[in-house]
C-alpha cells in the first residue's frame, strides 16, 4: 500500500487549509468545480494540464491565508486584488507542483482588456479563475438568481471578463446546471471536480511537501523544524540500517509530524518565551489535528510515526503517555530526531544549541529513560555528517522563502497601480 494515493492528496490540502479558514477551502472547490466543467466545454485542455488546472483552480486564492486578507476575500469585490494574488503566485510557483500555471492565479482578478500582453494559456487561465470566482461569490450572495446573474455578466462583458468566456460560461451552465448546483448548498468534493486524480511518487512528494511549506502561513520556523527533523529521520534511518519500506514510512512521518500546527493561533506558536499551562495545553492539540488531517487519508505506520513524536519511554510523554514497549524503533528515531531540530533551531527566545550541549542535553534524557539510546549514540557518532546533510536540504527552502519575500515588494510595486492605468501587465519575467 502507498503512503498516500493520488485520490487523497486533495483531501489533505482540504484538511490542513481547512484548520486556517474552511470558508476559502469551500470556495477554492467550489471555483475549482465551475473551472473543470468550463474546461470540459471548452476541450482545450486534458490529461495532466486538466488535472493541474483543477487544483490551481481550488488553490487560487491560497496567498490570502498568509495576507489575513480572508475577511476582505468573502467579499463581492476586494478593494485590494494584490496582496493575496502575488503572494498566491509565488507561493505556488516555487513551493508546488503548479509552477507552470502560477501566471493564473497572479492575474486571476485582472479585466480582459488589461492582459491583452500576456500568453494565451495565461490569459485563458487567468480569465476562467476569475469569472469563476466571481460566479461563486455572486451565487452565494444572490441564490439561484440566473437574470440577475446574467445581467452582472453582461455588464462585465468585454471589461472583467472577454466576451468568449461569458459565453463559456452560458454554455457550461444550460450543459450541467452550474447555478443550481451552487445555489443548492450541496457541498463540492474534490471527486466531483475530477472523478480520478493520477500522481506520479515524485508528484504526491511534491504535494506533500506544499503541504509542510502551508506552516509558514503560521510560523517559518515551523517549517525549518520540520525540514530538519525529517532529514535528521532520513539519516538516521539509513545509518541504523532501516528497510527501504520503513525508512520511507519514517520520513513520511517525520515530514507530516506537526502539520496540525497550522491549526494553532500565530501568538502561541510564535510566542518569546515559556509557554503557559493554558498555552501549552493548546499547543499540544497540534498532535490531535495532525491526526484529523491524516486519518484514513495516510497509511497507518506513517500515521502513527507521526503522531507519537512526543511520546517517551518512560511513558511521560503525549498524547496517550505510551511506554517504551510500544514504541517501535521508527517512532523513536523521530521522537529523536524532533528533540535534536528543537535544541539545534533559533528561536526569538534562545539561539541554536551547540553540539557538545545538543549531545549533553541527549544523553542527559536517555540517562532518564526517556528516549531510546541506540538512536542517540547513532546520532552522537554522526553528527557532523547528519547536520551537513540538514544543511544540503534546508538551504534551498530558506532561499526560495526569502526570494518570495523579496520578489512580493517587487511585485507589489510593480503591479498594484494596474486597473487605474491604461496598460497591460507584461507578466514576470524571472520564471
Amino acid at each position: 500500500m502507498p503512503i498516500v494515493n493520488s485520490a487523497n492528496i486533495s483531501v489533505l490540502v482540504q484538511r490542513t487549509l481547512n484548520l486556517v479558514d474552511p470558508r476559502l477551502v469551500d470556495h477554492g472547490l467550489r471555483v475549482a468545480y465551475l473551472v473543470s466543467r468550463l474546461l470540459e466545454v471548452q476541450g482545450r485542455y486534458t490529461g495532466r494540464d486538466l488535472q493541474d488546472l483543477c487544483f490551481l483552480a481550488m488553490l487560487h486564492d491560497v496567498g490570502a491565508y498568509k495576507t489575513d486578507e480572508i475577511d476582505r476575500m468573502v467579499q463581492f469585490e476586494s478593494e485590494n486584488i494584490w496582496e493575496h494574488s502575488i503572494y498566491g503566485y509565488l507561493f505556488l510557483c516555487r513551493l508546488s507542483p503548479l509552477g507552470k500555471w502560477a501566471d493564473g492565479v497572479l492575474f486571476h482578478h485582472i479585466g480582459a482588456p488589461l492582459l491583452n500582453a500576456l500568453d494565451a494559456p495565461c490569459r485563458d487561465v487567468a480569465q476562467i479563475i476569475n469569472l469563476a470566482d466571481r460566479v461563486d461569490v455572486f451565487v452565494s450572495d444572490h441564490g439561484p438568481d440566473r437574470p440577475g446573474l446574467s445581467a452582472y455578466l453582461e455588464r462585465s462583458r468585454g471589461g472583467r471578463f472577454g466576451g468568449e468566456f461569458v459565453d463559456l460560461f452560458y454554455a457550461a451552465d444550460a450543459r450541467f446546471d452550474l447555478t443550481g448546483r451552487l445555489a443548492g448548498g450541496e457541498a463540492v468534493a474534490f471527486t466531483d471536480i475530477l472523478p480520478r486524480v493520477s500522481l506520479s511518487d515524485g508528484d504526491i512528494d511534491t504535494y506533500l511537501w506544499m503541504l509542510v511549506y502551508t506552516i509558514d502561513f503560521r510560523s517559518q520556523h515551523t517549517v525549518t523544524h520540520t525540514i530538519t527533523t525529517t532529514r535528521i529521520s532520513d539519516a538516521v534511518a539509513r545509518l541504523m540500517g532501516m528497510g527501504p519500506e520503513e525508512a520511507l514510512h519514517i520520513h513520511y512521518g517525520a515530514m507530516l509530524h506537526d502539520l496540525g500546527k497550522i491549526g494553532i493561533p500565530v501568538e502561541i506558536l510564535e510566542y518569546p518565551g515559556r509557554l503557559s499551562p493554558q498555552a501549552m495545553a493548546v499547543m499540544r492539540t497540534h498532535v490531535s489535528l495532525t491526526g484529523e488531517i491524516l486519518g484514513g487519508a495516510v497509511d497507518s505506520v506513517t500515521t502513527q510515526i507521526a503522531l507519537r513524536h512526543h511520546e517517551k519511554l518512560d511513558g511521560s510523554g503525549y498524547p496517550a503517555g505510551l511506554c517504551g514497549a510500544e514504541l517501535t524503533l521508527s517512532q523513536r528515531i523521530v521522537v529523536v530526531a524532533d528533540i535534536v531540530s528543537a535544541l539545534l533551531g533559533t528561536r526569538s527566545y534562545k539561539d541554536a544549541y551547540p553540539k557538545e550541549k545538543t549531545l549533553s542535553i541527549l544523553r542527559e534524557q536517555t540517562a532518564r529513560g526517556l528516549i531510546d539510546p541506540a538512536v542517540v549514540e547513532v546520532i552522537a557518532l554522526h553528527f557532523d555528517e547528519i547536520l551537513s546533510e540538514v544543511r544540503e536540504h534546508c538551504t534551498p527552502v530558506l532561499a526560495a522563502y526569502r526570494g518570495i519575500t523579496a520578489e512580493y515588494g517587487e511585485l507589489l510595486r510593480t503591479y498594484s497601480a494596474l486597473g487605474t492605468e491604461n496598460r497591460s501587465p507584461a507578466g514576470p519575467q524571472y520564471h
